[in-house]
């Protein structure tokens, strides 16, 4: 079911590409890509395709009172306690600041909130349980900016509280000994893109490297990969550095505990953005859903081999479980949004409580909602242990800022944070609806659209197309948020067969032939009942059993190269992205 429309745009001509194709020995088509996406001289050009030393490493704004501060702390003697977060990049972030302060002799735990009893982020509670332990120094990593009745308790309780984060600050700033995010730093755009642990690892480093132990980032650099990849960072500038010299480390040389995650998970070198991404990130993520997240830390802190093991084993077993309830509750929501939205195709952002599902998976489900129909989503759940409130998350699509629109209506909510594309809130049930008009309206207010964009880098014949082509269009990766997969489109190729595949029929197979008669093979793993249907729309019943008979079939096609290799031959071959039929 084709449950949303594209607009397809792309910056199809380019001005003179040949110095770079000389400067770099690349093809036209990869200049002409890199041209079209704004890398235009020879530095740009080179900076993207290799890396720049230059400023490697970002100094935020208040990494020197960081510094001050902590080293003072450090001094005095006494706990500290690390906070953190229970999705991937909170659990990096946690392991990458104890562990520096470990490493300085510092009197350190550790702290991950759980998702059900505790919420986001650092509570009230929390602080009043540091200092019945004992603590003299909370440090927040990956959450706190807004955090600002729990920092005012921390210091009116006499504790000394440092913020780490990246998160949007709201309107007032917590009260704390030391506060950095790179958000508060107004017009630094290129700092936008960093992820909480990159945060707490630039903090750290700094930290540790004013006692004379550099390069901390450095040999960390495949935790702060992981948690840049997972945490959906936009894979440019120095976010996308990051994930070059993450993936470029041979996984023996990994954190024991990471590589023991990445044995569990049966896989072999080399490493790829994929493997952290969708793979690895959600083992870590599943544990924060239905089990402790401190497992998570555990794995990258310890130093026992048979430990190691036994977490990393738990940990592909856990998102096994976590992989089943989510697709059941996946398929339960898309099911009553479908017969929603048909009687209502106007609605624009989808308000669902779906009781049963649990809390701890509502954000997988409504990122599933929201990939189906392209609308923002929010999907809400009974708060376990709390009959008056409503607990879930937020996915949003490019056009509309989440956390804007709900910024502007702050008084509904119990609890709420997040980014433009993404939100956690709590609600008590009476306000659902005014919620979900508030919602409606904002849609309306930000100008947003249903309509999803695809963006073209070139129209490219099949002709064109050969196995170095692909191999040097993967220097343009790791691909993701801010930094797409190339797409390429063809009009009009001829249909020389299709059909489906697998054991499921789900798995679209296609022959398809360009101008000049070369002829290629396309799949598509998720596209096989819109085509077919659309197919049969076009060109009659059974059209499909009559390709080559007579009437030319054809369809203009968005398309990625990939090479398949196959009893030791290798040839490419394209993954279907989109079509159109005449």
């Amino acid at each position: 079911m084709r449950r949303y429309e594209e607009d397809w745009t792309g910056t199809w001509r380019s001005g003179d590409v040949s110095f770079l194709m000389q400067r770099f020995g690349i093809t036209n088509i990869c200049a002409r890509i890199l041209w079209s996406r704004g890398y235009r001289t020879e530095e740009e050009v080179g900076a993207y395709l290799y890396g720049s030393e230059e400023d490697r490493w970002p100094r935020l704004t208040g990494t020197d009172d960081f510094v001050r501060v902590m080293r003072e702390a450090i001094a005095e003697g006494g706990k500290f306690r690390v906070i953190g977060d229970y999705d991937v990049d909170g659990v990096t972030a946690t392991y990458l600041m104890v562990t520096a302060l470990r490493m300085l002799g510092a009197e350190v735990d550790y702290r991950i909130p759980d998702r059900v009893a505790d919420g986001y982020g650092i509570s009230e509670e929390m602080v009043r349980q540091a200092l019945s332990e004992n603590v003299r120094m909370i440090v927040t990593v990956d959450n706190g900016i807004a955090a600002v009745k729990q920092c005012a308790l921390a210091k009116e309780l006499g504790l000394r509280i440092v913020v780490t984060d990246h998160h949007d600050p709201q309107e007032t700033l917590p009260l704390t000994d030391c506060t950095v995010d790179p958000k508060t730093e107004q017009g630094v755009y290129r700092y936008e893109n960093l992820c909480g642990a990159v945060v707490a690892g630039l903090l750290a480093d700094a930290l540790l490297a004013s006692e004379g132990m550099t390069g901390y980032c450095e040999r960390m650099i495949e935790i702060l990969a992981i948690a840049t990849i997972c945490d959906v960072m936009d894979m440019n500038g120095y976010a996308r550095d990051i994930i070059q010299k993450g993936l470029l480390k041979p996984v023996e040389r990994w954190n024991a505990g990471l590589r023991a995650l990445f044995i569990a998970n049966g896989l072999t070198e080399p490493a790829s953005a994929y493997h952290f991404g969708f793979v690895l990130g959600p083992c870590i993520n599943a544990l924060g859903r239905l089990d402790t997240a401190d497992y998570g830390v555990e794995l990258l802190l310890s130093a026992d081999e048979s430990l190691r093991q036994e977490y990393a084993s738990r940990m592909v077993e856990v998102n096994l479980r976590r992989r089943e309830q989510s697709d059941f509750y996946a398929k339960e929501a898309l099911r009553i949004v479908d017969e929603r939205i048909a009687e209502n195709p106007d609605e624009t952002v989808i308000v669902l409580h779906l009781p049963g599902c649990h809390e701890s998976i509502a954000g997988i489900v409504c990122g599933k909602i929201r990939e189906a129909w392209n609308r923002p989503t929010f999907l809400l759940t009974d708060a376990a242990g709390e009959s008056n409130l409503l607990k879930g998350s937020g996915r949003s699509t490019e056009t509309f800022s989440m956390i804007d629109a709900m910024n502007r209506h702050s008084d509904l909510f119990v609890k709420y944070g997040g980014h433009p594309m993404a939100a956690g809130l709590s609600i008590e049930p009476v306000k659902l609806d005014e919620f979900r008009a508030a919602m409606a309206e904002e849609f309306k207010a930000q100008g947003a659209s249903l309509r999803r964009e695809r963006k073209i880098d070139l129209e490219v014949p099949f002709s064109e197309l050969s196995t170095t082509l692909v191999e040097e269009l993967e220097l343009l990766g790791p691909f993701g948020k801010g930094n797409r997969q190339p797409c390429f489109a063809l009009r009009n190729a001829e249909i020389v067969s299709a059909g489906r595949v697998g054991a499921s029929g789900k798995v679209l197979a296609l022959q398809l032939r360009d101008a000049s008669g070369t002829t290629v093979r396309g799949v598509s793993f998720d596209l096989a009942d819109d085509f077919m249907a659309d197919l049969e729309q076009a060109y009659g019943k059974g059209a499909a059993l009559t390709i080559g008979r007579g009437k030319r079939m054809t369809v203009t096609i968005l398309y990625s190269p990939k090479i398949n290799t196959y009893n030791g031959r290798s040839s490419v071959e394209i993954r279907l992205e989109g079509y159109r039929f005449p």
